[in-house]
């Protein structure tokens, strides 16, 4: 969840409180931020350094100039290249005004209500494109937030999975492991009855990568772990989830 290649983000909202909740989500994250509190300033900014910016994070509405005006004046005076816009709303339905922003060019669209895992995995699929798979596979991963009882031995713990996919997952969670441990976890996915008898996924991996110097500081410390044990009924099961969370949180404007 916390990468090593930073960008630099600039998000552009009149809300010094959602301003404060996207920087510090995006900081943990591993990216550096700055901002713009409205239109006019994310113009100034823009002219100021446009090779600065690898992503604009931008509000739809705003005083002065509001998103759809910064997305015109983009295109207008030929910075629609330069970098992508990932645009946020608590206004408006994506389904009013998607075509709008694709014509404009907006990479992607996102809600304001969206959890931090989901604000991760939207920016860095924009970010880094080609480590996005194309299409759905065995390595598509879909942000969640999910409690997960886990035991190491003996051992018996409690953590958050904040993503998933068909080959491991991530573990959030203040106990200290060492990388090549083995791990057995037990939870569940939302709406999974209907893809498993047994409404519980019970499943070994080994933990590959871990960032647990900041696992206590942050919301995206924890364990990188492959499955390594997963029958057939588990893995459709995960299949579908991933599949139909895709979709749901939508992927980049096309």
């Amino acid at each position: 969840m916390i990468t090593k290649d930073s960008k630099s983000i600039l998000i552009a909202d009149d809300s010094i409180f959602f301003r404060t909740k996207l920087s510090d989500i995006l900081i943990e994250a591993g990216h550096k931020v700055r901002f713009a509190k409205d239109g006019r300033e994310v113009l100034n900014e823009i002219k100021i350094d446009s090779s600065g910016i690898d992503l604009l994070v931008l509000d739809l509405q705003m005083p002065d100039i509001d998103g759809f005006g910064v997305l015109k004046w983009l295109e207008d005076n030929g910075y629609k290249e330069k970098f992508p816009v990932l645009v946020i709303t608590g206004v408006y339905e994506p389904s009013n005004v998607m075509e709008n922003l694709r014509k404009l060019g907006a990479a992607g669209l996102m809600t304001k209500g969206a959890t931090p895992e989901q604000i991760i995995f939207r920016v860095n699929r924009i970010l880094f494109p080609d480590k996005a798979s194309k299409g759905i596979s065995p390595r598509d991963r879909v942000p969640v937030s999910l409690p997960v009882d886990f035991s190491i031995g003996d051992n018996k713990q409690t953590g958050f999975l904040l993503n998933l996919s068909e080959t491991g997952t991530f573990l959030h969670t203040k106990a200290d492991i060492l990388v090549g441990a083995m791990v057995h976890l037990k939870f569940s996915l939302p709406g999974m009855n209907k893809f498993l008898e047994n409404s519980m996924l019970d499943l070994k991996g080994i933990v590959k990568w871990s960032t647990a110097e900041v696992a206590t500081k942050t919301l995206f410390g924890g364990y990188g772990i492959m499955f390594t044990s997963l029958s057939e009924a588990d893995q459709e099961a995960i299949r579908n989830f991933v599949e139909t969370e895709l979709i749901r949180i939508g992927a980049d404007i096309e």
